[in-house]
């Protein structure tokens, strides 16, 4: 695959400028007037969200659609030099108004307008990675293994591919401590996953409902804690489509572990639960207005 590729329809010159930053993450690269060309995938949000087919170079991970929210005010020419931290979401194909499972989307573009405005949150760009067919092998370590899809492999072409093109792209605030990871589900598997192996890549953390089909709480009692850069946020509802708790339970042990390993509530960790909410969309929208402001203050 030639690397010029990385992006669909982006004219060759501004390829190529992207190309010398594939091997890692760019935090100083300046400020660009414009971003490349992509589409926007709901009328009305022209210039705010923009989708791109980013093509991935690492073997048995799937090409996907990325789209880039950037907050209120960024293209405003008062803050032409202003940069912004960065939250990754996964699931990406959720976090809009569409949902293939019926629920309503994350509507993460609204929540986060909303909050911004109403000054309980930091403006900040949302990068928001499509899954694939093969989002149980990407989400949960353990689950496949390299070369075919795997969480490393997956979080390579995160680190290696779409987080590049953002820092290039965009006005983004440089170092871990401002870029973020988060999801739900087998998302909040990856999200917790990568913060605690890749510090330096992913500061702080979102997983919600997290299901715990990975054995997180084995690695956190196996390895230090990064917590001198990591800053988490944990949730659940108390009931899900199986009968069970939404993985509270195991969700209050996890908090339990990191509290015991150092981390201080209400500082760099913030557990909460949503009564009576079970594993779906609507309830992780409403969740978050409780962990943006945490991870992204104002």
């Amino acid at each position: 695959m030639r690397t010029a590729d990385t992006i669909r329809r982006v004219p060759a010159a501004l390829a190529a400028m992207f190309l010398g930053l594939l091997g890692g993450c760019a935090t100083t690269a300046p400020a660009t007037p414009e971003p490349p060309p992509g589409r926007t995938p709901l009328a009305g949000w022209e210039g705010k969200l923009t989708t791109y087919d980013i093509v991935s170079p690492v073997p048995g991970i799937a090409s996907r659609p990325v789209t880039v929210l950037v907050p209120p005010g960024y293209s405003d020419p008062a803050n032409a030099s202003r940069r912004y931290p960065v939250l990754y979401l996964h699931d990406g194909n959720n976090c809009l108004d569409r949902d293939p499972f019926g629920h309503g989307g994350w509507g993460t573009h609204t929540v986060s307008y909303d909050l911004v405005q109403q000054g309980k949150m930091a403006p900040a760009i949302l990068v928001l990675v499509d899954n694939t067919s093969s989002r149980g092998q990407e989400y949960v370590p353990g689950f496949g293994t390299a070369p075919g899809p795997s969480a490393d492999g997956y979080l390579d072409f995160l680190e290696k591919t779409v987080v590049p093109f953002v820092e290039t792209w965009y006005r983004t605030a440089p170092g871990p401590a401002s870029r973020g990871i988060g999801g739900s589900s087998y998302g909040g598997i990856i999200s917790l996953y990568a913060g605690w192996t890749r510090p330096q890549v992913f500061g702080f953390v979102m997983a919600m409902s997290t299901a715990f089909a990975y054995d997180f709480h084995a690695l956190v009692q196996a390895t230090p804690p990064p917590r001198k850069v990591l800053r988490i946020y944990i949730d659940s509802g108390t009931v899900d489509w199986g009968g069970g708790d939404d993985g509270m339970a195991k969700t209050i042990e996890l908090r339990d572990l990191l509290v015991s390993k150092g981390f201080v509530t209400g500082t760099d960790l913030l557990h909460f639960v949503g009564q009576g909410d079970n594993h779906s969309e609507n309830f992780w929208r409403g969740r978050l207005p409780v962990a943006l402001p945490f991870l992204l203050p104002p």
